[in-house]
C-alpha cells in the first residue's frame, strides 16, 4: 500500500532535487556580475541564470543593504549621532542619512 504525499510537498521535493553551485572566482568576476545584476534589477544568482541562458523566474526585488553590528559599535553610533544608545531606530534612520549622502556625493 503506497501512500501519497501531500500537493505542498511537491514543491520542497523539487527543491530537495536542485543542485546548488558554488564559484570561487576572481574579485573581478564577482564584482562585474554583482553590478550588472544591481543594474538589471535583478539577485546575482538571476543574473547568473541569464547570463546562462537559463529562465529567470524571480520577479525583480528591491536589493536591501545589510550589515551587523555588535553592542559596541551601537553604542558608538549612538555617540557619534548624539542618540540614546537603545534608539535603534533612530541610529538605523541615521545610518541611512549617512548612507544615502554617501551616494549623493558618489553618484556618477
Amino acid at each position: 500500500m503506497s501512500i501519497e504525499p501531500p500537493k505542498k510537498w511537491e514543491k520542497q521535493q523539487k527543491a530537495i532535487r536542485a543542485t546548488q553551485l558554488a564559484f570561487d572566482l576572481s574579485t573581478t568576476v564577482q564584482k562585474i556580475i554583482k553590478k550588472s545584476a544591481i543594474d538589471e534589477d535583478v539577485t546575482p544568482p538571476d543574473m547568473i541564470r541569464k547570463i546562462l541562458g537559463l529562465a529567470v523566474k524571480s520577479k525583480k526585488t528591491r536589493q536591501r543593504l545589510t550589515f551587523n553590528l555588535n553592542d559596541d559599535e551601537l553604542v558608538a553610533l549612538a555617540d557619534q549621532f548624539q542618540l540614546e544608545k537603545d534608539d535603534k531606530a533612530a541610529i538605523k534612520q541615521r545610518v541611512a542619512e549617512e548612507l544615502i549622502a554617501y551616494a549623493q556625493k558618489h553618484e556618477a
